[in-house]
């Protein structure tokens, strides 16, 4: 018996000094990744990388950071750890639908919600990598939330409809986080 547990001490403390740690190369507060040693590199360095990124999903709970937006940091890391150059990324997320209140400054998010914005910390560091962020007016008016102030680093769009279709047709690549 003491044999066994001897072993099983063995086999879980192998696993934990095995296990991966995400790391956060560029954008510190979100988009985790993991170091994948034997991919077969696919990026091109040349190549001028075209991203427009729909946020219209809402998260779980109020008090985390949105799904979608953590996977267009991810985006943004995984392109600049593969050695893409900072200047051939162009990166625009667009919120709209149930994305939309994230869109909401601290202090708005918290009469709504209870709690300062999660997104807000991410959404300013992205920014300041260089992700163009808009939110859908459509969605502004249906949420009734027009004169609710927001992070100063999302604009105003027509609507998300336009943006997509504008995006695209300039050579932007639609990803569906």
């Amino acid at each position: 018996m003491k044999k066994i547990l001897i072993i099983c001490i063995i086999f879980l403390s192998g696993n934990i000094v095995f296990a991966q740690q995400k790391k956060f190369p560029v954008i510190k507060s979100g988009g985790g990744m993991f170091e994948v040693p034997e991919a077969t590199p696919v990026a091109d360095k040349k190549l001028k990388y075209k991203i427009i990124v729909d946020l219209s999903k809402s998260s779980d709970k109020p008090d985390s950071v949105n799904a979608s937006l953590d996977k267009l940091a991810r985006l943004v890391n995984l392109h600049l750890e593969a050695g893409i150059p900072k200047e051939n990324l162009s990166v625009v997320g667009v919120f709209h639908f149930l994305g939309t209140p994230y869109i909401l400054d601290d202090e708005t998010y918290k009469k709504k919600f209870g709690i300062a914005n999660p997104n807000t910390q991410l959404i300013n560091e992205l920014a300041k990598n260089g992700v163009r962020f808009y939110v859908c007016g459509q969605s502004l008016r249906a949420r009734k939330m027009v004169d609710d102030p927001r992070n100063e680093n999302i604009k105003v769009a027509q609507s998300a409809l336009i943006t997509f279709s504008t995006f695209q047709n300039m050579g932007y690549a639609l990803i569906l986080p």
